[in-house]
């Protein structure tokens, strides 16, 4: 079968879940024997392995769609020459500028990108849906609900085509948007979800969630949990050891707790006496709006005689060489996320996690026995159970066989591709 899976780039600036989940995505797709082609969004694809490679066009370039949008009159330049600002250079450039993650500013285009054909980039969804059509994909992959607008545009040329549509954390964006509109955008997602042949989620927590917001009956979303390539891991080989290592993987940013894990690490090298204090290793790379927390975080471990270390490398290799080397991963964050693609790449190398009790966090490390839930989200909290963990060598090696078996049995990408594809047989 002939797949497009359209992928909106971040450009490389940080660790991005949505694009981990996507090259595994593909990954389990090809493995099962499907000719999948990867077509990049806004901004150029940060490829996790080489072997997927990625030369399609870049459709919807983040900076012509920006700068459009906030100046209409540019749309009296020649279209040869407005695409010039689809070059991947100056896209990668424009990446690493906070304002691209950023919803608040976003928030009318964000509406209008759900809208498709009948919006405001009508143009741009017909030139797109030309495009995708040209390819004769039999099934084309969509990876958040804000890129529904694809679908109808598609679904008016071309009917028979089919459409996949992951939900995955859209209630973070919408939550850090303009209150006004959010009945807007949620709104907007529930006309256009009709369009889609088939709507996933990656955890029930999260399934039940978007379908209130949405205002669609639960059953009508299929529950696909996230899956990795359990061969792209190494296992860690100090998982069960006696000397620890704490591990974050993820944009280092406040949302996602990288302070909260600063305090907790803190208070945990008071709670426990020893001449070698376990290393708290950071990787997932961060925006300029992140530099503050990461410069903080520093300057509370060095005072508390701690030991840090960022790792600026974040593809797949670089994450798996740091799980190998952890006994335990923490990512507190403080908003809900629908399942936490780090805590399967986590099992994947045998590391227990230890995570705040709720959302998807709860559902996957009930299920699996992995990790370790704590409640509230608060440092002390944190730092209590991440005492019980690193005190307690047998139960961190029993959650790290719990993991490597749940990953290998389920939370894999060749799964998650069988699952996502359920609705064809």
């Amino acid at each position: 079968m002939k797949i497009l899976y359209i992928c909106p780039g971040t450009g490389g600036a940080f660790y991005c879940e949505n694009c981990m989940r996507d090259h595994a995505f593909v990954g389990g797709l090809r493995a099962l024997g499907h000719d999948v082609d990867i077509v990049p969004m806004y901004l150029p694809v940060n490829m996790d392995d080489t072997t997927q490679t990625c030369e399609a066009q870049i459709t919807f370039g983040a900076v012509r769609l920006y700068l459009v949008d906030r100046f209409p009159c540019l749309k009296k330049i020649p279209e040869r020459i407005l695409r010039l600002l689809d070059h991947r250079r100056i896209l990668g450039m424009a990446a690493g500028f906070a304002q691209s993650t950023r919803a608040s500013g976003h928030e009318e285009m964000t509406i209008e990108m759900i809208m498709g054909e009948e919006g405001k980039f009508a143009d741009e969804f017909e030139v797109t849906a030309d495009y995708l059509i040209a390819q004769k994909p039999d099934l084309i992959f969509l990876p958040n609900a804000f890129l529904l607008g694809i679908a109808s545009a598609v679904k008016a040329k071309s009917p028979s085509i089919k459409v996949v549509c992951t939900l995955q954390d859209e209630h973070v964006w919408v939550d850090a948007a303009d209150p006004a509109y959010r009945d807007r955008t949620w709104d907007a997602v529930s006309q256009k979800s009709r369009s889609a042949d088939m709507l996933c989620a990656h955890s029930d927590w999260y399934r039940d969630k978007i379908a209130a917001l949405i205002n669609i009956p639960a059953n009508t979303i299929t529950t696909v949990p996230l899956g990795v390539d359990p061969s792209q891991y190494a296992r860690s080989s100090a998982a069960a050891s006696a000397q620890t290592s704490i591990g974050y993987i993820s944009r280092l940013c406040r949302d996602m707790g990288m302070d909260v894990l600063v305090e907790a690490y803190c208070q945990l090298l008071k709670n426990v006496a020893c001449d070698n204090p376990p290393m708290l290793e950071f990787c997932g790379g961060y925006t300029k709006d992140d530099t503050a927390v990461v410069m903080d975080g520093r300057k509370k471990i060095s005072a508390a005689g701690g030991l840090m270390n960022i790792r600026k490398r974040f593809d797949v290799k670089a994450r798996s060489d740091l799980l190998s080397s952890l006994s335990v991963l923490s990512v507190p964050a403080r908003i809900s996320i629908a399942f936490g693609g780090f805590i399967a790449e986590a099992m994947a190398a045998g590391v227990p996690v230890v995570q705040p009790d709720g959302c998807g966090f709860a559902e996957v490390v009930a299920e699996t026995g992995a990790g370790l839930l704590y409640s509230p989200n608060t440092p002390e909290a944190l730092a209590d159970a991440l005492e019980r963990i690193v005190k307690d060598r047998e139960r961190r090696k029993s959650m790290s066989e719990a993991g490597i078996k749940a990953v290998l049995g389920k939370f894999n990408n060749i799964e998650m591709a069988k699952r996502a594809l359920i609705f064809l047989n």
